[in-house]
């Protein structure tokens, strides 16, 4: 079973605290990119003890751990897009809203200042 965490880092580790997160995808990535080259050698009988005969059988499985390996490297990546999605969202609001003019209530407006 999946669960999903949440914690909390300095605004400005945001993006680097995603690219660590992102980071610990690597070793699937080498796994996908290994089971990948292994599917082929199978198929073509390539591999160092297949003597040219095919084995499709390790072949089949090396594709379901290859799914498997490119699944958790697609969720890593969905959870990485949402976390930079909603810093960027974040830093355009923060940025409209100090750039947004502050208007004062007529009642705080000192004498002589325009009501207008």
């Amino acid at each position: 079973m999946r669960v999903k965490l949440s914690y909390t880092v300095d605004e400005e580790d945001v993006l680097t605290e995603a690219a660590n997160l992102l980071g610990l995808s690597a070793e699937d990535m080498q796994q996908g990119i290994s089971l990948f080259r292994g599917i082929q050698e199978d198929l073509r009988g390539d591999s160092e003890d297949a003597e040219g005969v095919p084995n499709v059988r390790r072949a089949l499985e090396k594709v379901e751990d290859f799914r498997k390996a490119l699944l958790a490297l697609d969720t890593r990546l969905s959870e990485v897009v949402d976390i930079v999605e909603s810093y960027e969202e974040y830093r355009l609001q923060k940025r409209s809203a100090e750039a947004a003019p502050t208007t004062l209530a007529p009642e705080l407006l000192t004498e002589g200042e325009d009501r207008a």
